[in-house]
């Protein structure tokens, strides 16, 4: 039985690695948490480590925001001597990522190399970027700087991606919409997602923890009208009239009669930034999923949301739901939601919902 190592610093990460390990019976799945911040607990492992239908046989840990430069590039040191040894211990001929930027996964398929195991890359559809391509991946500052930083710093087996999911490491590529993928990408061997997979017993109990931990009954959900999942509070400050737009879409869609859900971003320092709860919205925690909530939406639910993974996955998930994302001047981005069926609305004008 071949072992296969994928690597999760996204919630979405750990549903599409889950569901690909699923599939792949054949295989023995290692999961590994990478990219989180050091010092703090980390509910998502905890979870996955107490998963009764989970179809990893082991899960690791690895923390990976350090402060400051050179601290970084100590505790990067000792990670990778880490990981050399998991995988000298797992001896994966599979390694599964959902941005190949990662150092630790760039890290990983040279030293499983180097221990002759052979390792085939796999990249994990992650959502926009896989479909409108990374262009900072093709600037000056990625190209030229960034990657020869990284090669002095770490060593000449980083290989820059044109875009997420087209470096020189990656063979096979897993996307939601196969027809749809970025140009660059459409030279690797293509594997498409099956959705039914994120629907399971298995997923859903996963899901179900996840949203108890944290407060939410399942069947809360159904009774929801429209859903707005928001970005991270940095762009409030960067758009004056952001609130503004938010409440005019709260306000008319509960003059419609409908009840309203909001989700903020679960990295914001403020718990309702834009002081929604006095609009009469349905707050739910910052620290739950997408992911987690979107099976029990009911079909008639609305999504909002910005030009963002989220209303792909939306859309790819749930093909039912109707989905409304807030546009501006992106037309690559456009174009795509307009391709798999995502409503766009220009945010400098006042939403009129249905």
């Amino acid at each position: 039985m071949a072992n296969s190592v994928y690597f999760a610093s996204t919630t979405l990460h750990l549903y599409t690695a889950a569901a690909i390990a699923a599939g792949r019976t054949g295989d023995e799945a290692h999961l590994i948490f990478i990219d989180q911040p050091e010092g703090k607990p980390h509910a998502l492992y905890d979870i996955v480590c107490n998963w009764p239908g989970s179809p990893f046989s082991s899960v690791s840990l690895y923390h990976g925001r350090f402060p400051g430069l050179l601290n970084k590039l100590k505790k990067r040191r000792l990670l990778f001597n880490t990981l050399k040894e998991k995988l000298a211990e797992l001896l994966p001929e599979h390694i599964f990522v959902g941005n190949d930027r990662r150092i630790e996964f760039q890290f990983a398929m040279h030293a499983a190399t180097t221990l002759g195991c052979q390792p085939v890359g796999h990249y994990m559809d992650e959502g926009v970027f896989t479909y409108v391509g990374r262009k900072a991946s093709r600037s000056f500052s990625d190209m030229i700087i960034d990657n020869c930083i990284k090669k002095i710093s770490y060593g000449m087996w980083w290989k820059n991606p044109p875009t997420i999911g087209g470096s020189d490491w990656i063979s096979y590529i897993h996307p939601a919409f196969p027809d749809l993928v970025h140009p660059l990408l459409r030279g690797k061997h293509i594997t498409p997602l099956e959705a039914s997979r994120f629907s399971s017993p298995a997923m859903l109990e996963l899901s179900e923890t996840m949203m108890l931990n944290n407060g939410v009954e399942p069947t809360t959900l159904t009774a929801i009208d429209a859903f707005i999942t928001l970005p991270h509070e940095s762009l409030f400050e960067r758009e004056p009239g952001y609130k503004e737009r938010i409440l005019s879409l709260i306000r008319r869609l509960s003059v419609q009669g409908k009840r309203v859900a909001v989700k903020y971003h679960p990295r914001n320092k403020q718990p309702d930034p834009l002081l929604l709860a006095v609009e009469g919205v349905c707050l739910l925690p910052a620290q739950v999923s997408f992911e987690a909530l979107l099976p029990y939406l009911s079909d008639q639910c609305e999504v909002w949301g910005d030009l963002s993974s989220t209303m792909v996955i939306a859309r790819w998930l749930r093909p039912a739901l109707k989905v409304t994302a807030f546009t501006s001047e992106m037309p690559d981005f456009d174009r795509l939601f307009e391709r798999i069926g995502i409503t766009t609305m220009n945010v400098t004008s006042h939403p009129e919902p249905n």
